[in-house]
């Protein structure tokens, strides 16, 4: 018996840890099947009233569009920005790279919770109301540094000779990138 809880501890502990984080999703699903109203402690019958129409209530269809429109923003802008912030970093040397690399790289270190609310409180004390568009501006610094990272990375496996060659046959900046 010990020998086989020996060998299988881990895997015990990774189902209970599921088990622990798929909780609260069953709970929620079970619960949008209650015919409760808004109080939704109590089960009080079964009903997919609550699935017919999802966009009965209120608001609900307004912020899933928020969210995939902040989704894509940030998505686009993060790409475009940490595309460009990685390739400088990784083919040029300039005064303030190492500290640039750190202040990268700080956002990935920070929890997400540390970091939103700090970005909140920033907003505050600058009295810029929270709007769709900090929202934005929070998740493009959030999403920033992962892709300065994947992109560095690649950029690093590149071969410099590469862009040279394209330069020798007359392609500008823009056509080598």
């Amino acid at each position: 018996m010990r020998r086989w809880l020996s060998k299988n501890l881990i895997k015990i502990y990774a189902f209970l840890a599921f088990v622990y984080l798929f909780i609260p999703i069953a709970y929620t699903m079970a619960f949008s099947f209650n015919d409760a109203g808004k109080s939704n402690l109590v089960w009080q019958g079964f009903t997919f009233d609550n699935w017919k129409n999802p966009c009965g209530a209120p608001q609900v269809c307004e912020a899933v569009g928020n969210s995939l429109k902040i989704g894509v923003i940030s998505t686009l802008l993060a790409t475009a920005l940490g595309t460009m912030i990685a390739f400088a970093l990784g083919r040029y040397k300039f005064k303030g790279r190492t500290s640039t690399n750190l202040l990268i790289f700080l956002p990935m270190a920070t929890p997400e919770v540390v970091l939103g609310a700090s970005l909140l409180a920033m907003f505050l004390n600058l009295r810029i109301n929270p709007s769709f568009w900090t929202i934005v501006i929070s998740h493009v610094m959030f999403c920033i540094s992962f892709v300065v990272v994947t992109v560095k990375a690649r950029i690093a496996s590149l071969d410099p000779r590469l862009e040279q060659a394209a330069m020798d046959l007359y392609a500008n900046e823009k056509e080598t990138f």
